[in-house]
């Protein structure tokens, strides 16, 4: 633009959508799970699956969210995505933790998306699409020049720490949406 006003985002966050993340486990097989619950209050009550007995393990407030396309129109949905773990918040022992600081000295910010379910070893398909959607909505938002943020899959067993009550996403990078 020659006026000197910044260009509009490509993409935009919508559908947002708060609530808790809530981590549970099952008494008899020690199993973990984790789920997002929009409910205004966090369920924390112990209940049954058949034989499985289901308690509480532990929370955090989150929101849930879809990016649409302005050029496109087209909305990219985010429900399997539990948090955006930031490479500081591993263990300085970790892979991970490593390659973030490789990355940094680019001044690459490195973040790992944590789903619901483990991607680890896994085919990631469709969800290789949804990251590229994820990079470009939080990269256009950065101010500070040569910085940039990559967001990777789950490849790194973040998933398991997460429902085993390491709650350590980054909830607070989705406060880079730009306010109207």
């Amino acid at each position: 633009m020659m006026d000197g006003r910044r260009p509009g985002h490509r993409y935009e966050m919508v559908n947002k959508r708060p609530g808790y993340v809530i981590v549970e486990h099952e008494v008899h097989s020690r199993a973990m799970r984790s789920y997002f619950s929009a409910e205004p209050a966090p369920p924390i009550e112990e209940y049954r699956e058949g034989p499985q007995i289901w308690k509480y393990s532990g929370m955090a407030q989150t929101v849930h969210f879809d990016i649409r396309d302005t050029e496109t129109g087209e909305v990219t949905a985010f429900d399997e995505l539990l948090g955006l773990v930031s490479y500081t918040a591993c263990r300085k022992t970790s892979d991970i933790y490593r390659l973030g600081e490789l990355a940094l000295e680019q001044r690459i910010w490195l973040y790992v998306a944590v789903t619901h379910r483990s991607h680890e070893g896994s085919a990631l398909g469709p969800w290789l699409d949804k990251l590229r959607v994820l990079n470009r909505y939080f990269s256009e938002r950065l101010s500070t020049p040569n910085k940039k943020i990559l967001i990777l899959p789950d490849y790194f067993g973040l998933h398991t720490e997460f429902n085993h009550g390491q709650i350590m996403a980054d909830f607070e990078l989705t406060a880079m949406e730009v306010e109207a």
